[in-house]
């Protein structure tokens, strides 16, 4: 069997309230794979861009957390 640089299939779930927003990498197995949390999810209050950045940057750990590679599009922070 050769090695792939394709991950192995995953989804993400995002929990994002008012106060923190976390974020895990879940795999086909139903394991977590990587997780992370960030600030609050408040577009209202701080408004859209700001509450994507956030949000961006939790999932880019979560990534990370999970050895999934950095994306092209995420924040460089």
């Amino acid at each position: 069997m050769g090695v792939s640089d394709t991950p192995p299939p995953a989804v993400l779930a995002v929990d994002a309230g008012n106060s923190k927003t976390d974020v895990a990498v879940i795999g086909a197995d139903g394991s977590v794979l990587g997780a992370a949390r960030g600030g609050g999810f408040q577009p209202p209050i701080v408004g859209v861009q700001a509450a994507i950045d956030t949000l961006a940057v939790a999932v880019a750990a979560a990534a990370a957390a999970a050895g999934l590679p950095a994306s092209r599009g995420a924040p460089a922070r």
